[in-house]
């Protein structure tokens, strides 16, 4: 068991978090912030909006005064939740930059374990595990979300990457490495912690920093399958030892096996997780090979 590490030498930290129109979200956020066991003197929170429509009634978020608050705007890039959390590392003051998503609940003690393991661990960057919250009804949208997203100990210990769902990552490394990609839509969370762990970084997983996030409806399943379907063919055209450009297409067409359900969920038919499981691989590869096309047809 890790020692317990004094209060006054636990560093800073700045709390990133991209939000759109979701106020119930972020309101049910900024609860579980004000509720964690890291003191909350230590805890600054940046809120930044990137949407083109209203922006978030700050007068109607109950405000812990312990913790800092700042509501910033995306105003050129919208919709790119890089840019957003960019403009939030350009005003962090902590010493540990902490990236969440609003849909998102961490559990009490998150901030604690995930910043006494980096220190512990000497890691630059950790990542902490991401579960799904299924909510009142279990759909085959939510089940299938949970058995095709975010699964951080494999991108972490299998490909040296992690994800911005939960995220620590030391401020030094944003000067040395650079910030996210600005105007992405997906995958510059997977390029920058690629490129911080190429430039010699260290990237560790934290089992028992916990974040769960709200499993999605088939189509914001969909949307989202489009969208990492064409952010990962950036992530392709960087990687030197790419596959050919059409290999992960042909792979999707294999269908699924059984060994993919990790759970066993009585309410929905297996057959239809299986056809969703089958399909949401398909559409993102198709997403990817959509980008490939306009991207060279643009290059010509």
């Amino acid at each position: 068991m890790s020692k317990q590490i004094e209060s006054s030498d636990q560093p800073n930290l700045s709390v990133i978090i991209p939000y759109q129109d979701n106020l119930k979200e972020v309101e049910d956020i900024i609860l579980t912030l004000e509720n964690q066991s890291y003191p909350s003197e230590k805890i600054e929170l940046l809120l930044i909006y990137n949407s083109s429509l209203n922006g978030l009634n700050r007068n109607s978020i109950p405000v812990n005064s312990e913790i800092k608050f700042e509501f910033l705007e995306e105003k050129i890039h919208l919709n790119s939740p890089y840019s957003a959390r960019n403009r939030g590392i350009e005003r962090a003051t902590g010493d540990i930059i902490v990236f969440i998503d609003a849909n998102s609940t961490p559990d009490k003690c998150w901030l604690e374990i995930g910043i006494n393991f980096l220190i512990e661990m000497n890691y630059d960057l950790v990542a902490g595990k991401v579960d799904f919250d299924f909510g009142e009804r279990i759909t085959a949208a939510k089940i299938v979300d949970s058995l095709t997203s975010i699964d951080m100990k494999n991108a972490v210990e299998g490909r040296g990457v992690a994800y911005t769902a939960n995220l620590f990552v030391k401020k030094d490394v944003f000067y040395n490495v650079g910030t996210f990609e600005e105007k992405t839509r997906s995958g510059g969370d997977v390029r920058f912690t690629k490129k911080a762990v190429k430039t010699g970084y260290k990237i560790g997983f934290c089992e028992n920093s916990l974040v769960w996030k709200k499993a999605r409806d088939f189509k914001s399943l969909y949307q989202k399958k489009i969208r990492t379907g064409k952010g990962y063919f950036y992530t392709w055209k960087d990687d030197e030892e790419k596959r050919i450009w059409f290999y992960n297409l042909l792979r999707a067409f294999k269908p699924p096996t059984s060994k993919r359900f990790k759970q066993n969920h009585d309410q929905v038919s297996s057959v239809v997780i299986w056809f969703h499981l089958y399909l949401v691989g398909i559409v993102e590869q198709l997403a990817f090979i959509a980008e490939y096309i306009k991207y060279n047809l643009r290059s010509d």
